[in-house]
């Protein structure tokens, strides 16, 4: 029964508990309250010293015979009626009896170590004395007390002792008593659980023999039901290689049609993959002119959705769009590939519509037969706006070519075919500065272009760099440009003494695109400011006008080669190449170039130029 392992721990803890329990109460309980009543009984000796050393007036004093008053004598033996109290004395700081209520004991001196080493230092000492049993003195009593000595303290020290006796016979007895009969019940508790435990364990051994009796008939079952698995086993056995090999069949062909199928959804991903990675837009249709497919582009295009018109006509995917006919016509003949342009409305301010190009072509099946046809829509918005760009740049180039000629031809022609002296000094003046400022005008056109030609032919710019006055260069550009009455210019060049290394005709050329623009689009006037600054190691020049300004779509493209800033109502004459090869000489000195613009309110050009010499473009 032993081998029930909760049973043999409980017998285990009932023999500890019935050795250890009653062994604590003696050794560790008892001796609890005895020290419990040793301290009671000095927190009372200590409270009886007080109060008899303020009753009696004794602080602060060094005690001696002479102090002891008939008062302290008549109050001691009041005291003393105590049942409780049993001696009281009072020793001198050398340890002399100068009090006793046993007056025999008067003019004795205690000696012994505790006295000095412990009272004379101002500690309490207390110890218990049983009956029979020697007090700190050598001396027996008949009842059990607790002597306490008292230091009485001063301001020079130790000032003398009080020694008071207690009768704790009855607490004593009453500790006892209670030790007993805690160590009783704790016996009996103790001897109750190891009575329990026992029990038990007897009803465990009649349980245990009865488990071993079932035990037994059930391996004798057990070996009767193994033979008779035995024999299924085998049946099962045959029919589990049977299922066995059917499922490997069926795996196998699962296998291979999820490979099939998982090659099929691979291959139709890639092929949505590389459609919807075509910019172009990709319709594909059948004989019936369904839609079989269609990318993002093509969605985009057209303004459909694929989902949403897939297996349905063409004609019908496109209804309301406009776009029906023009689709129906390229398609009617599959022998002869199509080709047609459309636009679509985008509903950007800026960029109104979208041109695209289509193209078809016919789809084959395997066998070589048409089963549909493949239309392909390519954006050519960009190609088209740069054709349109082109010939409005040849016409406005023309234009301006043949402007000044022109004034050129007729001013010179007055002067050949007039004896100059029908002319005044200053009529001859003017008219050679007209010719002057003409020509210069054709050739900063004829340098904007032969610049446009370099670059587009892989050149690098050719800069003759020089160091030169900055003020001097803005001077010179301020002469040359003619600024109608409404315009005025401002010059802010801070510190004014700016040299800049640079090519100083590119520099002027530069300058004198910019501020030309600020008149072109200020048709109303206003101020012109040139504000030029030292930041860091570069020269920051800013140009701003009051002008009409430009859109954010605008101000994206100002920079490209002949993007005029025009619309129907602020179209200026211009080539459109003076932002752009304004970008070309800040580029090819190694600085930057923005602009900033708000429609109606003006615009702002700024650059930067490096003010220590670089390496870029050619000197």
């Amino acid at each position: 029964m032993l081998r029930i392992t909760f049973l043999r721990n409980m017998l285990l803890l009932s023999l500890v508990l019935v050795t250890v329990l009653p062994l604590y109460d003696l050794f560790y309980i008892y001796p609890t309250y005895r020290n419990l009543l040793t301290q009671e009984t000095e927190d009372d000796a200590v409270r009886f010293v007080n109060y008899l050393v303020r009753t009696l007036k004794l602080e602060d004093l060094s005690l001696n015979r002479e102090q002891i008053a008939p008062t302290f004598t008549r109050e001691a033996r009041l005291l003393m009626q105590d049942s409780l109290l049993v001696k009281l004395r009072v020793f001198s700081p050398r340890g002399e009896i100068i009090f006793s209520t046993v007056p025999g004991e008067i003019g004795t001196i205690n000696s012994s170590p505790y006295f000095h080493q412990i009272v004379a230092r101002g500690r309490v000492y207390s110890k218990v004395v049983s009956r029979d049993r020697e007090t700190a003195e050598g001396k027996h009593l008949p009842v059990d007390v607790v002597e306490t000595y008292v230091p009485v303290m001063n301001s020079r020290g130790f000032g003398g002792a009080l020694e008071v006796y207690y009768n704790v016979t009855r607490n004593q007895q009453r500790i006892d008593q209670l030790t007993r009969r805690s160590t009783l019940l704790l016996l009996g508790l103790c001897g109750g659980m190891l009575l329990v435990v026992l029990l038990l364990l007897y009803k465990a051994k009649k349980f245990w023999l009865q488990r071993e009796q079932a035990e037994i008939d059930l391996q004798s079952n057990n070996e009767a039901l193994e033979e008779r698995i035995q024999k299924r086993t085998g049946q099962l056995l045959l029919a589990n290689q049977q299922l066995t090999a059917e499922i490997a069949e069926r795996t196998l062909a699962q296998a291979a049609l999820k490979a099939a199928l998982a090659e099929t959804e691979a291959g139709r991903e890639k092929i949505n993959g590389i459609l919807n990675s075509v910019a172009d837009g990709l319709l594909v249709v059948d004989q019936q002119q369904r839609v079989v497919l269609m990318n993002a582009a093509a969605e985009t295009a057209l303004g459909i959705s694929f989902s949403a018109v897939a297996e349905r006509p063409l004609a019908e995917a496109l209804a309301g769009s406009g776009l029906e006919q023009l689709f129906q016509e390229a398609l009617a003949d599959p022998d002869q590939p199509g080709h047609f342009d459309f636009s679509r409305e985008t509903g950007n301010p800026d960029r109104p519509e979208r041109v695209y190009q289509g193209r078809c072509s016919p789809l084959l099946s395997q066998a070589g037969e048409i089963s549909g046809q493949i239309v392909l829509m390519q954006d050519v918005s960009r190609e088209r706006a740069l054709d349109r760009m082109k010939s409005e740049f040849l016409a406005m180039a023309a234009h301006e070519l043949h402007t000044p000629i022109t004034t050129i031809m007729g001013y010179t022609e007055l002067l050949v075919t007039h004896p100059l002296e029908e002319f005044q000094p200053e009529q001859r003046r003017e008219f050679v500065n007209y010719i002057y400022d003409k020509a210069q005008a054709l050739a900063r056109m004829v340098d904007d272009l032969l610049d446009v030609s370099r670059i587009e032919a892989g050149q690098m710019l050719s800069l003759k760099k020089e160091t030169f006055a900055l003020s001097a260069a803005l001077d010179q550009v301020r002469r040359t440009t003619r600024l109608s009455g409404s315009h005025k210019l401002r010059l802010d060049v801070v510190p004014d003494d700016i040299e800049l290394h640079a090519d100083r005709l590119r520099f002027e050329q530069l300058m004198a695109n910019l501020l030309g623009n600020a008149v072109k689009y200020s048709p109303d006037g206003g101020e012109i400011t040139i504000i030029a600054r030292l930041v860091d190691d570069n020269l920051q020049v800013t140009v701003s006008d009051q002008g009409i300004g430009m859109s954010e779509e605008q101000a994206i493209h100002v920079f490209e080669r002949f993007y005029r800033a025009d619309t129907s109502t602020t179209a200026v004459a211009g080539t459109g190449l003076g932002m752009s090869v304004a970008k070309i000489i800040v580029d090819a000195h190694g600085g930057h170039i923005w602009l900033e613009s708000e429609e109606g309110v003006g615009t702002r050009v700024s650059f930067t130029l490096p003010v220590v010499p670089t390496e870029r473009g050619g000197d």
